[in-house]
């Protein structure tokens, strides 16, 4: 094999060398022979170039690991997605990436940040008894009061008053300490406020200037319709606003509390009425929290870089937007997952007590968001185990587990309301469960233990293969993640693996192990295995993927900086970085406002223009009251017409054997009906030989409806967007 002389710099040299700028000048050889070669030393020097170019190839790989890795698992995610019929080339290139990353994890090409460890010891677990008592006997009072189902004047006052003792029996240091009432007294009083923000903190709400983008654009036309469950949610909604403040609300299979109040309140602020918006500016709110805390967690975990990476991604992520677009209660299961873990992994890497109680709160508070929030204490339970047997918990094993009761104390009184229900209604809080995870509503199609390993594998592959096939919460049967994420989800996965085996970090292992966990509303769906995956079930999971995202993005301008010892080279990395979120923001924001917007579109009925037909007619000519919408099979909820024409406490079915009473009914009268409902035109015919149609005409096909006037007025109304 040929040398290199000491003088002369090899190829790897010079390539680094262009790519700082200086590169290096290649000594000009010496005089040069030619000489013909005979057949044999042709063949020779063939074998000569095959072995330089293998040289080249092994020289390339050994320093160019995480490049070649990054680029074999990009263009396998992008066959997985785009190429379904025959995955084979795509495994195989994410074997090989796989392998490759592990190669340059185990070569040590870059630095993995990870938290430091903690030698501080847990400080001593003292607490108030007086607030402690106080606790305990509010907390049994509010169990007490809670008894009708109903957070009336006495059980809020109690409840709060519970909360704030517990609150005040556990903490560490004084909550509102005089210096920091003081502090705060003076900052009101000064007339001359003064905000100062460093290059970082104008970097960090620039990204959360871009997430609040992606959340609330266009929010009211995306998606564009309600369903059927937003009909339910909006009428639990009227009850809170009409004075019945329930604390589990039994209306369809029975939902937990939370929404319906945020959605009161948005009422309340912004005036926007029992509506599809209302129910969305909650929980996009949600959305957006869940990413802040996202961040958070990041710079816990690795760095405020890491934090930041994995806010972008989450922020204008298509999974997390629909989720939080939609209206339903679907991102309250995220938005206590993304605190629960924040608090959980501070209150261990800083030996933090308070950090265990707000732990404990959000975990009660969970409760009331969304069912799914209860494999939440579950994902605790094991984190703290994880730490236990981990040798960096030696010393504070006893100290944790009084943390964990405090915490699971804490939690408790948080959701003590609840609890109290669950006792007097164990059917109807576990009944939704029930019907999924055994056989309430149908007989589990198979043995329960094989249902449940092919739900977990197809959980697991929801994130780059078939997030599922429910088309109100995802675009059905494509990956959960667009295939710039996936990617690096993957090649992360990888990195905290090995760095777990390297290292035994306790929080490595926690994370991966989160996912599955955080998953099992939807992989325990044995009933109906079909349902599984669901992007709402799952959505617990968006927390630890998006962390494990950023981490891989991270990798990129540590690589660079290591490699090269350059500080430039990691501004070219964080450049590219840039440039593979500008790709990720544009892929997202397609799948969002195009793909999805126009999936909703053709799969759910037009009922709001449905509902303005009846709100023009009962404003000009008519009544709301002589409005109706005539029943037909699989067509549109006629409660979700009426909300959609501002009069909410109506439903305007009517069913073909009253349309015989018709004529009986003060007129004229004003009737939508399904444009193949011909034996129902038919009856109105009969009833009303001066019947007058017009149709109203829509792009997507079979969303048209017949419009239908009875005799009595000198014409028939133009309505806005009507055809002829």
């Amino acid at each position: 094999m040929p040398q290199t002389s000491p003088g002369e710099p090899s190829v790897l040299d010079w390539l680094k060398s262009v790519l700082r700028g200086k590169p290096l000048t290649i000594p000009e050889s010496g005089e040069v022979f030619v000489v013909e070669p005979v057949p044999e030393q042709a063949a020779q020097d063939q074998r000569s170039v095959s072995e330089r170019m293998l040289l080249v190839a092994v020289v390339f790989l050994t320093q160019f690991r995480l490049p070649t890795a990054l680029f074999l698992s990009l263009v396998a995610q992008y066959l997985l997605e785009n190429y379904r019929e025959d995955t084979r080339l795509a495994i195989v290139l994410y074997i090989m990436a796989g392998a490759l990353m592990v190669w340059a994890l185990l070569k040590r090409d870059f630095q993995v940040i990870h938290p430091g460890k903690i030698n501080t010891p847990f400080t001593q677990l003292g607490y108030r008894p007086i607030y402690l008592i106080f606790a305990l006997i509010t907390t049994a009072l509010t169990f007490i009061s809670s008894g009708n189902n109903l957070f009336d004047l006495p059980t809020v006052f109690l409840w709060m008053f519970s909360m704030v003792s517990i609150f005040m029996a556990f903490w560490e240091g004084e909550l509102l300490s005089p210096d920091r009432v003081k502090s705060v007294k003076v900052w009101i009083q000064n007339k001359v406020y003064v905000l100062k923000f460093s290059r970082w903190t104008l970097l960090v709400l620039a990204v959360f200037g871009l997430t609040l983008f992606f959340r609330f654009y266009r929010l009211d036309q995306v998606p564009p319709e309600m369903v059927s469950d937003h009909a339910e949610k909006l009428l639990d909604v009227m009850d809170v606003l009409n004075g019945l403040p329930s604390i589990f609300f039994s209306r369809n299979t029975g939902r937990e509390a939370l929404q319906f109040y945020m959605a009161a309140a948005t009422v309340k602020i912004f005036g926007t009425g029992i509506s599809h918006l209302t129910l969305k500016i909650g929980t996009v709110l949600a959305g957006v929290v869940t990413v802040i805390y996202i961040y958070f967690i990041g710079k816990e975990l690795s760095s405020r870089r890491v934090g930041l990476f994995a806010m972008l991604l989450a922020g204008v992520a298509y999974w997390p937007n629909v989720i939080s677009r939609v209206g339903l209660r679907f991102p309250l299961y995220p938005l206590f997952v993304a605190p629960v873990f924040y608090h959980l992994i501070r209150g261990i890497q800083h030996r933090n007590r308070n950090d265990f109680i707000l732990c404990g709160f959000f975990i009660g508070a969970g409760l009331h968001g969304y069912s799914p929030a209860r494999v939440i204490p579950i994902a605790v339970v094991l984190g703290l185990v994880l730490y236990l047997v981990h040798r960096a918990s030696q010393e504070n094993r006893r100290q944790l587990i009084i943390l964990l009761v405090i915490t699971v104390v804490v939690a408790i009184v948080v959701a003590m309301p609840l609890i109290r229900v669950a006792i007097d209604r164990p059917d109807e809080i576990i009944y939704r469960m029930a019907t999924r995870y055994g056989s309430a509503e149908r007989p589990l199609p198979g043995p329960a233990w094989k249902i449940f390993l092919s739900n977990v594998w197809n959980g697991l592959r929801m994130f780059a293969w078939d997030n599922g096939e429910v088309w109100v919460n995802s675009i059905p049967h494509r990956p959960a993640l667009d295939w710039l994420t996936a990617t690096f989800f993957h090649l992360g996965v990888v990195m905290l693996a090995v760095r777990y085996i390297r290292e035994r970090h306790w929080v490595d292992l926690f994370l991966l192990l989160s996912i599955p966990i955080l998953q099992l509303p939807s992989t325990l769906s044995l009933a109906f295995p079909a349902e599984n995956p669901a992007t709402n079930r799952a959505a617990g999971a968006i927390v630890p993927v998006f962390l494990i995202a950023g981490l891989a993005f991270d990798s990129i301008p540590r690589w660079l900086k290591q490699q090269w010892q350059d500080d430039r080279m990691e501004r070219y990395g964080f450049f590219l970085v840039a440039v593979l979120f500008y790709l990720v923001s544009r892929i997202n924001y397609d799948l969002v406002f195009v793909e999805y917007q126009d999936l909703y579109r053709r799969s759910a009925w037009n009922t709001s223009e449905a509902g303005q037909v009846i709100h023009d007619y009962a404003k000009s000519i008519g009544s709301y009251e002589n409005a109706h919408v005539v029943a037909f099979p699989h067509w549109v909820d006629t409660r979700l017409v009426a909300m959609n024409a501002g009069v909410p406490t109506v439903d305007y079915a009517i069913s073909r054997e009253q349309l015989e009473t018709l004529p009986e009914l003060a007129g004229p009268h004003l009737l939508l009906l399904h444009p193949d409902d011909e034996e129902s035109l038919t009856i109105l015919y009969r009833l009303f030989p001066d019947l007058r149609i017009r149709h109203w005409p829509n792009e997507i096909p079979g969303k048209n409806f017949v419009i239908a006037f009875t005799p009595g007025t000198s014409e028939i109304p133009e309505l806005p967007g009507q055809g002829e």
